[in-house]
């Protein structure tokens, strides 16, 4: 769910003749993405080009000197993921580049401009780093469903198993696997159960299902859509329907994502929310007893916020609180969590972090603070403090935080100060 638009840094190549819509295509990806886009305007723009820089190229088919013979010819050969344009469909023209080894064939329209763009560009940035797993015990089908795979979603891992058992071993080995394909009649454990016993481990959103069968049977499809298949396709079909089913499907889990996103973060620090943080914490906490591992909690206040508030303005004070929860973030790792606390409050859960270090990471945090001199939008320049208590006492999460509290109180009896229970 870390996933919100500035993700991988991806180099590519817009090849357009239309001046105006690559200019505003390039401005489009770049003002979503962390993306560089370059553009080439003819063939001739093209072959001056040391091409193996880009990781992508979106190219229009038709352009003075380049068509599709320029396209088989030199393009594909260089073997660079390609997303073909085109504002004139052509059926024939459409089945003969789709035998091609290319991501995508995207109609240009008045209604949609960048929008299939983005879409795609979106959907293989969130596949980057995740895998899709492909279960079934038929050579051919696996070999069919890895050549769609390989063409259309490039920059993704791609794992196989040949029945259900096999394939649930995979899924604990891999948690990156994001996408499973599964047949339905398989020896050993069939789609049917594999779909049971996954669900009973991840829910919809966390791994994606598509169920794949040629079986005739009249409910089969119902039945693995209830069971907990996150959509269903007949075989045998075309390669195009495979990838607009499995881009749906991501369409609907990057929607979810942003949502949760919107949900569980705090809207000016872009942290975690409280009602977040105690979720994800309880679930830590038991996690710590269960493996013997040491917890820390940090209780920290800015100091003197109101006096910042009444001097600068609101305005400031939330410049301030943005900054200071920058330090906040980049003061801890990756599988710590931080989160606004409420006001000029956060809190910090350290996990397999025993107190002596605790309180090394915290001091470093007061120390970073108290020697920044923040300079708001009208050039003021505001020294700060924060008071900070840690915690490791306590037979439950609130305990913890209840005596993390508790020497933060102390703390601030005198600001800019790290207190720690003994």
């Amino acid at each position: 769910m870390d996933y919100i638009l500035k993700r991988y840094g991806m180099k590519i190549l817009i090849i357009e003749d239309d001046k105006f819509y690559s200019k505003n295509l390039k401005k489009t990806i770049e003002y979503t993405f962390d993306f560089k886009a370059d553009i080439v305007h003819s063939k001739e723009e093209l072959e001056k080009l040391e091409i193996k820089q880009y990781d992508l190229i979106i190219s229009d088919i038709f352009m003075e000197g380049y068509d599709e013979k320029y396209i088989k010819n030199f393009l594909i050969k260089q073997n660079i993921p390609l997303i073909l344009v085109t504002a004139f469909p052509d059926k024939a023209l459409k089945e003969e580049l789709s035998k091609l080894n290319i991501v995508d064939f995207i109609v240009k329209t008045e209604s949609n401009q960048f929008s299939h763009i983005i879409n795609k560009l979106e959907i293989l940035t969130y596949l980057k780093n995740k895998s899709i797993l492909i279960i079934d015990d038929s050579k051919t089908a696996v070999l069919i469903n890895l050549k769609v795979i390989k063409k259309c979603y490039p920059f993704t891992e791609i794992l196989t198993a040949t029945d259900g058992e096999e394939g649930l071993e995979k899924l604990k080995q891999n948690p990156d696997i994001k996408l499973i394909l599964t047949d339905y009649e398989m020896p050993n454990m069939n789609g049917m159960e594999f779909i049971k016993k996954t669900r009973q481990l991840f829910d919809s959103d966390e791994k994606i299902i598509i169920a794949l069968s040629s079986v005739t049977e009249k409910f089969i499809s119902s039945n693995l859509l209830k069971i907990g298949a996150n959509d269903f396709l007949h075989k045998p079909f075309i390669e195009e329907e495979l990838m607009c089913r499995i881009d749906n499907n991501i369409k609907n889990i990057i929607l979810i994502d942003k949502i949760k996103e919107m949900a569980f973060r705090d809207s000016l620090t872009g942290l975690y929310n409280r009602r977040y943080f105690f979720d994800i914490a309880q679930k830590m906490f038991l996690t710590s007893k269960r493996e013997n591992k040491s917890l820390s909690i940090l209780m920290c206040d800015i100091d003197y916020f109101k006096k910042i508030n009444d001097t600068y303005g609101h305005q400031t004070g939330d410049f301030i609180l943005k900054e200071v929860a920058n330090i906040l973030k980049n003061s801890i790792r990756k599988n710590d969590i931080i989160a606004r606390y409420g006001g000029e409050e956060f809190i910090i859960l350290l996990y397999d972090c025993p107190p002596k270090f605790a309180n090394l990471i915290a001091e470093k945090i007061r120390k970073t603070i108290e020697n920044i001199e923040f300079e708001d939008d009208s050039n003021n320049i505001i020294k700060s403090t924060i008071s900070i208590g840690i915690s490791s006492k306590g037979n439950s999460l609130e305990e913890i935080i209840q005596d993390a509290d508790k020497m933060l109180y102390q703390a601030k009896k005198t600001r800019n100060k790290v207190v720690i229970s003994k």
